[in-house]
């Protein structure tokens, strides 16, 4: 096949033009013709004459009159294996003849084995020679029992391989002529023995890591195993282990693959022990190996086939329900069915269809796994990521923008506070000057500006309230004798004071200033405050949102005072307008809808599954996004009746409303929303599931040991660099353990490269060592765990 050229190749795929038939030999006038064999090569044309003319006969004549010559033997035997290779990959359908009546009818097997005896030594003619005995034993089997009539046939095929035992391409040559001879029932039974058994498996456990002679090897096994005998003598010999080894080695091949899986179905049909075996070698890692083979070349009908009636037989067993319901069997087989869709696949749905009832038993059988069934539709996957798609579009509409925020900072930043103060004589300085000045801006005879506006478009709502906590010198609680000095005394404030905007009544002060000095004169401030909170209300018109501030003054004993100021906005009407011109409410409503949808399947989940519901990760998930959205929905509820008509009409009076339940409420509603978001994008991965994706979950799972094990080889490596920097270099720096500790994780990435400015060697050392010589080191005990 290697030396026919790529127009042969295509004609294989189906995708270049067919050859003519026999009536329609290519002429200079046929101009028809002479496109269709234009990109032929001149051996290929060759090939053509020899199949017209029935030359195969003729060479084969030709080898017993030149036996003794090896360049003929060789240049023939050459040619008889193009011309099988050309006629079975495009000349099936097209030519009358076979050449295999030919070669059969020259005794050319029979010439081929005794050129195998004649040259035994000779790897030059040994290819051609085992390459002719395995195409033309496919092109007629029933005629290639004519090796029968050969003593010793098997011997003389195998003496290829006893004598060129370190040449693997002759090695798989030989046992591709033995496969397909094998392919024959009389010639199988003719030739199984436990010793040629012995011979099979142990090559295949000497050369189980070369794909190609695995290949090769598993061909023939996979039809000596269906005898009884030759069965029971593979697995005596510790094949299963072996071929479940291969198996994992070389799932990627696909013949190879198909191989291992027709060789362990034949071994379940011959005895219902081997099914135990295969289920339980390898501390039973048999299902999962069988599956993840099916799973990478699902799309190839003979490895599905093999594939699942293996599984179909090992679920049989009850013991094995559990293993085969880990490894989503039944989802596979799901897979498999969507996949062969059409009439050419009939009889691939209807054999897969058979294997899925024994699977669904698997899942009845075992409660927990058929608890976390998933049974995905692809109209769940897209009503899903609809919600998804809604969810980030109501994030992106919210109201809390950027807007929102460079507002609030803005505010926060106008009022100019310090972090600390060092005693209360700065706090009645601050509170005189830079913060009267920010919240009670002086108003002009001729503008038409209020006292309550203030900067840009904010405005003060009614008073602003000072309330302070103190503690008494006996037993350090809440002092309530001294309220005509302090103010009214309130459980959940304590003494309360107010600053008016504008004058409240003749004869009393008429500014916040005259307020602060009265207090200030009356020592409102003593060495017994424990804490001050400062609370008013701003509106601000642009973006029509309500801000609760609040200025905490935390007094200390021995030390400065801390502050610390909060702006926490609330929009009482989210939507800035009518709600049937926004497109945030249309958000709502079909969030509303998929919350309705998602209540419905968690409630039918609960109902099915109630036994292991809470057992099932998926279905908890699903339950703890129906719980967030009901309590978004009902907080949001709750918002609504609090933040009402009534509220509004109380904010616009002069006296202080406290907006704290409304902006906790809306607080709630944000992180609520946010927490959703996230566990419904971290869920999405379930909806997005697909073949490789699921094969990359169970390549995670199967090495989570090894992963997890790295990343202690990688912390104790760590361990031990940050120690020897400590011990090693104690008066270089003043740097603690945990400093050394993270130089040498900075290290294992680029951007922990030291700075410029610093000694930079340390640095390329510890970068060096962890991502190049140790992933080295780690290869090495990997490839060569002897070490």
């Amino acid at each position: 096949m290697k030396r026919l050229s790529k127009a042969v190749q295509d004609r294989v795929g189906r995708k270049g033009p067919p050859l003519l038939q026999d009536e329609h030999v290519p002429t200079s006038n046929d101009k028809s013709a002479h496109s269709s064999v234009h990109d032929l090569e001149q051996v290929e044309l060759q090939l053509v004459q020899v199949l017209k003319q029935n030359g195969v006969g003729e060479i084969c004549r030709t080898i017993k009159a030149e036996i003794d010559t090896i360049w003929a033997v060789q240049s023939a035997f050459k040619t008889l294996a193009s011309v099988g290779h050309f006629y079975f990959s495009c000349g099936e359908t097209v030519f009358s003849v076979n050449p295999a009546d030919g070669f059969y009818d020259s005794d050319g097997l029979l010439l081929a084995l005794f050129a195998l005896k004649k040259f035994p030594h000779h790897r030059e003619v040994l290819f051609p020679i085992l390459d002719t005995i395995s195409i033309y034993a496919k092109l007629d089997v029933e005629r290639a029992l004519t090796f029968c009539a050969i003593d010793g046939g098997v011997d003389l095929i195998m003496n290829c391989v006893r004598n060129h035992y370190d040449k693997p391409n002759l090695i798989c040559m030989a046992h591709d002529a033995l496969g397909s001879l094998i392919l024959n029932d009389d010639i199988r039974q003719h030739i199984a023995s436990t010793g040629l058994m012995h011979e099979l498996v142990t090559l295949l456990d000497r050369f189980k890591s070369n794909v190609d002679v695995s290949r090769a090897l598993l061909y023939p096994l996979s039809h000596l195993v269906v005898l009884r005998e030759m069965a029971h003598t593979f697995v005596d010999l510790n094949g299963i282990p072996t071929a479940l080894h291969c198996l994992k080695q070389h799932k990627h091949d696909q013949q190879a693959a198909w191989y291992a899986l027709a060789l362990l179905n034949a071994l379940t049909t011959s005895d219902s022990y081997h099914i135990q075996l295969i289920g339980t070698v390898f501390s039973h890692k048999g299902v999962p190996l069988i599956a993840r083979a099916i799973a990478m070349h699902v799309q190839v009908e003979e490895i599905a086939l093999e594939g699942f009636q293996l599984l179909e037989r090992i679920a049989t067993v009850s013991q094995f329900f559990a293993v085969i319901n880990r490894n989503h069997v039944l989802e596979l087989a799901y897979h498999a069915l969507s996949l062969y869709k059409g009439p050419q696949y009939t009889h691939t749905r209807l054999e897969i269809k058979k294997r899925v009832l024994t699977f669904q038993t698997c899942a009845i059988q075992d409660g927990h796994a058929y608890a976390m069934q998933e049974r995905l539709t692809k109209g769940d996957c897209i009503l899903y990521s609809i919600f998804v798609a809604l969810t980030a579009v109501a994030a992106a509409l919210s109201p809390y923008d950027h807007c929102t925020h460079h507002m609030t900072q803005a505010l926060t930043a106008s009022l100019r506070l310090p972090d600390t103060f060092p005693d209360t004589a700065h706090v009645w300085m601050y509170l005189e000057s830079a913060f009267v000045s920010s919240l009670f801006r002086p108003v002009t005879p001729d503008s038409m500006a209020t006292p309550a506006m203030m900067d840009g478009s904010n405005v003060l709502l009614g008073n602003v309230l000072l309330h302070q906590r103190r503690l008494s010198v006996v037993d350090l609680t809440e002092d309530k004798t001294t309220s005509d000095i302090f103010g009214v005394y309130m459980e959940e404030r304590g003494y309360q004071a107010t600053l008016p905007p504008v004058q409240a009544a003749p004869g009393l002060c008429h500014s916040a200033k005259c307020v602060l000095a009265q207090l200030r004169h009356s020592k409102w401030l003593d060495l017994y405050t424990r804490s001050v909170v400062i609370e008013w209300n701003v509106y601000n018109a642009a973006l029509d949102i309500h801000i609760a501030m609040t200025l905490s003054l935390d007094f200390a004993v021995g030390a400065a005072i801390q502050t610390d100021l909060r702006a926490t906005p609330a929009y009482f009407n989210v939507y800035r307008g009518v709600f049937l011109t926004s497109a945030l409410f249309y958000v709502d409503m079909g969030l509303v809808f998929f919350t309705l949808y998602s209540v419905w399947r968690a409630g039918g989940k609960l109902h099915r599954y109630r036994q292991y519901y809470f057992f099932v990760g998926a279905h908890v998930m699903d339950g703890l996004i129906v719980v967030l959205w009901l309590g978004i929905w009902c907080t949001r509820l709750h918002y609504v009746t609090t933040a009402s008509y009534s509220l509004m009409v109380q904010l616009a009076g002069p006296t202080y409303v406290s907006l704290r339940d409304v902006t906790s409420l809306a607080q709630q509603d944000r992180v609520l929303f946010a927490f959703v978001s996230l566990v419904m994008w971290l869920n999405w991965t379930r909806y997005l599931s697909s073949h490789h994706l699921r094969y990359l979950l169970c390549v995670l799972e199967a090495t989570w040991g090894y992963i997890v094990g790295y990343i202690l080889l990688i912390v104790v490596l760590v361990m031990g660099v940050t120690q020897y920097l400590m011990l090693a270099f104690p008066w270089s720096t003043q740097s603690t353990f945990f400093d050394h500790f993270t130089k040498a994780v900075n290290a294992m990435s680029t951007h922990g490269m030291p700075r410029p400015a610093e000694s930079t060697w340390s640095g390329y050392v510890l970068f060096l060592g962890f991502n190049v010589l140790l992933p080295l080191y780690l290869f090495v005990r990997v490839r060569r765990p002897s070490l």
